[in-house]
């Protein structure tokens, strides 16, 4: 009889609840907000809805009910008639005992469903469950297929997918991703530690499973707003403050909070522990009326601090402005100082400053030209090779004894590898080199034709060459010539090794050394690409844009020893003798 009458009880409850609630309607007022559950689904996807008996109201819980006879059915309103359609077990939509699965739902599946457990005697019927099915388009979601959350700018939140407790097996798949487009996370929930504006916006997760054997894709859209985090009261003028002024002159100095949503905010001035007067007729000073200003939505207390002759007696004094609230007292000072008249020291000591700072930069400048002119190359991208008609950007010239040509393997080395090796594959120069690019037979003629196809002549000299007689010395003339008379190309003068004496060079190659055209080899020194030996080389080549992008693995960051690293090239290692 206890039983029975429980039962009974719950129909009845149940029934008076959802007769107040749910009411037919048209197709707008389907799912109304304050009664049902909303599900929202893309077409094409899986869609589940619960069978929701957890109320205050019922007596049982939902496995009991199955162990008491109860049996499952699921029904669909239909609007048009104020009927019902009972939903099978079998086809695209699935009863699955307390849920209902759309496999996969369609447009035409929104709609307000509910469940109902028989027995053969009594009948529970549970809230409505409403889904909506809204077409893909180029969107993930639409404005009224959202589930709205609110946040506070500087808190924590954590979004959970919503309707996704029926997902057991793998909900730490879940993607996440905002505006649709942008994937930020994978895992059932998104926690955001401290929100930013940035963070506001719409979030999709996005699980996909399989099911007997097809592919099923679910997708919730969260739009997250947020709001400004509330002001307490705050004491924003003075903080600590030293102010210069002229004897006998008035200055009005503003005390300012901003007061927040806290009502009871106390603002005054004190001098010591001595409030200071209110302002009446004549007085030294005093504080003006409190007022109170509105800027961009924030309440603001403002009061004045009124010197209507500034004395001596109030240099140097401490004036107070104190913020008091029922929670917290902050405070503030300002003190007066007086102006120094001559303020030719002042003036002095700022021509001292800007002279100095001058000499410094002038300094800086001659010291570290090369960097500074190689850097401004680097940002502004200058290119000195556009439209001149030369094809190359430097012809190679190796000075070479006619006695020491079998013993020259280094210099060779040194002008055949390793020069074109670091401004060729490493700064995208284009070097033309007699032995290498000149077809063998060639003639006194093509000599002079190459370097009038080049932009820079680098000239390699070592002590070998004064030594003896130049075998090169036509194309050093040839190319001399170009640079002192015709002016149409300019020198780079590479000492590989030392001079002992210039005086056997010709009187050209002389005046070139005592110019700022000469690059002396250091030994190991100038082995690194970030020497100066290599900067100095770049600066006296043509500036050429998009230096930076080229990259090459030719040169190597580490050596050892005198030598490069065996990495570095397949030949054998150069081998410079050091200064």
């Amino acid at each position: 009889m206890i039983a029975m009458f429980w039962m009974f009880l719950l129909t009845f409850t149940v029934s008076e609840v959802m007769n107040g609630y749910c009411t037919k309607g048209n197709q707008s007022d389907i799912c109304p907000p304050d009664v049902s559950t909303k599900v929202f689904a893309l077409e094409g996807e899986h869609a589940l809805l619960s069978c929701r008996l957890h109320i205050a109201s019922t007596p049982l819980a939902t496995n009991n009910l199955e162990t008491h006879g109860f049996t499952i059915t699921w029904f669909r309103e239909i609007h048009k008639n104020d009927a019902v359609e009972r939903l099978g077990k079998t086809g695209r939509i699935v009863v699955e005992r307390f849920l209902l699965g759309f496999w996969p739902a369609t447009v035409n599946d929104t709609g307000r469903y509910f469940c109902s457990l028989f027995n053969g005697t009594h009948n529970i019927t549970g809230p409505n469950e409403c889904l909506y099915v809204t077409p893909i388009k180029e969107e993930c979601y639409t404005e009224e297929l959202t589930y709205k959350r609110e946040g506070v700018i500087g808190s924590s939140i954590e979004l959970f997918c919503p309707h996704m407790e029926k997902y057991k097996n793998n909900p730490e798949d879940t993607k996440w991703y905002k505006n649709c487009q942008e994937y930020i996370h994978t895992g059932s929930s998104l926690l955001f530690h401290k929100l930013e504006k940035e963070n506001a916006g719409n979030y999709t997760c996005k699980l996909t499973f399989e099911h007997f054997g097809g592919q099923y894709n679910v997708t919730r859209t969260l739009l997250l707003t947020l709001k400004e985090s509330p002001v307490g009261p705050k004491l924003i003028y003075p903080y600590q403050e030293r102010i210069e002024v002229v004897l006998g002159e008035s200055r009005t100095i503003n005390c300012t909070a901003v007061a927040g949503n806290e009502m009871a905010v106390q603002l005054n001035w004190f001098l010591g522990n001595d409030a200071v007067t209110r302002c009446k007729k004549t007085q030294p000073v005093c504080k003006d009326f409190r007022r109170e200003e509105i800027r961009n939505n924030k309440r603001y207390i403002i009061y004045p601090l009124m010197f209507t002759q500034i004395k001596e007696e109030q240099l140097n004094q401490f004036f107070n402005c104190v913020l008091r609230t029922p929670s917290q007292m902050t405070s503030g000072y300002i003190i007066l100082h007086q102006k120094d008249n001559n303020d030719v020291h002042g003036v002095v000591k700022s021509l001292i400053s800007i002279i100095v700072v001058f000499i410094v930069v002038a300094i800086l400048c001659v010291q570290f030209n090369v960097e500074i002119a190689l850097c401004f190359r680097d940002v502004t991208g200058k290119d000195e090779t556009l439209e001149d008609s030369k094809e190359y950007d430097a012809y190679v010239l190796l000075l070479k004894s006619n006695e020491t040509l079998l013993s020259a393997e280094e210099e060779e080395q040194f002008a055949l590898e390793l020069l074109p090796g670091v401004l060729e594959k490493q700064f995208g120069y284009q070097l033309c080199i007699f032995e290498r690019d000149v077809p063998p037979g060639g003639s006194a003629d093509d000599v002079l034709f190459y370097i009038n196809k080049c932009r820079r002549l680098i000239i390699i000299l070592s002590k070998d060459y004064v030594d003896d007689e130049c075998s090169s010395m036509y194309e050093l003339m040839t190319g001399l010539h170009q640079v002192l008379v015709e002016t149409k190309i300019k020198p780079i003068l590479i000492e590989l090794k030392p001079i002992n004496s210039t005086k056997l060079l010709p009187e050209s190659l002389q005046l070139i050394l005592k110019s700022k055209k000469t690059v002396k080899w250091k030994g190991n020194k100038s082995v690194f690409k970030h020497s100066y030996f290599w900067k100095k080389v770049r600066y006296l080549m043509p500036a050429k844009g998009g230096q930076r992008a080229k990259k090459s693995q030719w040169f190597c960051e580490t050596m050892s020893d005198s030598n490069m690293h065996p990495s570095c090239t397949t030949n054998p290692p150069l081998k410079i003798k050091p200064n």
